[in-house]
């Protein structure tokens, strides 16, 4: 029973990952999210049994039907269409079936969706934003292990810190960067706000700092912090008071 409970959970996954596609398909295009999958050159509507990226591929339909181009993102989509069942197979895991599990699940399906917008378009939402912002503030009232009042304080330090980061960088943290760092400190509330901040900052310097050096870019290169933060904020929802104690207890 558990068995098949957990498959369950995984097909769950993979079709959040064929949603989360769609909307990183859709939403930078500043176009309706509810509409039938197009090719992204001729327009044409994809049948829907191409909508999965790993169908397509191993039925041999990466091309449209109708003009021939292949399928655009298709590796980051099947991608995606992997990672998602594996993140959801491990939060079930991890807390089994719970109102946490739920709302994690909803978390990290946001955060990956952030992360792909922000790598292939340098784009964090805030049409995908303001309403996770707004879920978070209401969550903070029934997520386990969270007080509203700290979820509250961890959202206006999130703000602040990063808005005060993109006066003082010019151009390195977007207002993109800002309202993610706000959704974070909501769900992370404080102080674990901090620590995933600052580790993300450093992931991110860290990063830049291989990339240049290996020549991969410039001193001019735009490079997002989104990911970065997403990445340490994940984390720190996940096993954030443990992190908390090695370091400060």
């Amino acid at each position: 029973m558990i068995t098949f409970i957990a498959i369950l959970y995984v097909l769950l996954g993979w079709m959040i990952g064929l949603a989360i596609n769609h909307a990183a398909d859709i939403l930078p295009k500043r176009e309706p999210l509810f509409q039938w999958p197009r090719c992204a050159v001729c327009q044409t509507f994809r049948p829907y049994q191409t909508w999965s990226a790993w169908v397509a591929y191993l039925s041999g339909h990466q091309q449209c039907h109708h003009c021939g181009q292949r399928r655009a993102q298709l590796s980051r989509s099947m991608i995606i269409e992997c990672i998602v069942p594996v993140f959801f197979v491990f939060l079930w895991w991890y807390y089994g079936f719970s109102l946490r599990l739920a709302i994690f699940s909803l978390y990290t399906a946001i955060l990956i969706l952030i992360t792909v917008t922000d790598l292939e378009h340098r784009l964090i939402l805030n049409g995908v934003m303001l309403p996770t912002i707004l879920f978070a503030l209401a969550a903070a009232f029934f997520t386990p292990g969270l007080r509203w009042p700290i979820a509250l304080f961890g959202g206006t330090l999130g703000f602040i810190s990063s808005y005060t980061v993109l006066l003082i960088s010019r151009g390195g943290f977007g207002a993109g960067d800002v309202t993610l760092s706000t959704f974070l400190g909501l769900i992370l509330g404080y102080p674990h706000i901090v620590l995933s901040l600052c580790f993300g900052v450093f992931l991110g310097g860290f990063v830049s700092f291989l990339l240049l050096i290996t020549r991969r870019v410039g001193l001019k290169t735009f490079i997002p912090y989104g990911p970065f933060l997403t990445i340490t904020g994940w984390l720190m929802l996940i096993w954030g008071a443990d992190i908390w104690r090695f370091y400060f207890q």
